[in-house]
Parts: C-alpha cells; structure tokens; sequence
C-alpha cells in the first residue's frame, strides 16, 4: 500500500507521513517513490518533510530530489522543494 522501502517521517514526535525511497545512484538522484500523509498534515510537517529529503539526499551524496506523482502528499512535498531551492 504505501511501498516497498516505506520509512515513517516523524514530525514533532507526530507520525506524519510514510515515504517510499529509493536512491538512484546512475543519476544522482533520490527517488521518492510514493508520499502518503497520516491524518491532516499541517504545511509546516510538508515543509520539514522536505528539507529532510534534501538532506538524506546530501547525506547520500546524491545532487536531486525526484517526487513521483504517488500519493496525496506528492504535489505539496514537490511544492516545498521548489521553495527551498
């Protein structure tokens, strides 16, 4: 339902979310595969959510965030990449 490498993302000690990731390492990219919310997400998690992503990204020494178009929080999260940036 959520994937196949699903990692809960903890915000404020709130479960908030559950990603599906993959690091891509041919293309230097960290692939989240699907974004499925828990319950109403406040846009600050979203925000948080994604800031996390660039620095599991960093930390994988992978240069790009690559948001599939699976689950409801996928727009929002691929939103707040592109304000981070």
């Amino acid at each position: 339902m959520h994937g196949y490498y699903v990692l809960p993302f903890l915000h404020d000690e709130e479960l908030v979310a559950r990603v599906d990731l993959k690091a891509d390492r041919a293309t230097g990219r960290l692939l989240v595969q699907a974004t499925h919310p828990e319950g109403d997400v406040p846009p600050e998690s979203v925000e948080a959510l994604a800031r996390t992503l660039r620095e599991t990204a960093a930390w994988l020494d992978l240069t790009d965030v690559h948001v599939a178009p699976v689950g409801d929080l996928a727009g929002p999260v691929r939103g707040a990449l592109r304000r981070i940036d």
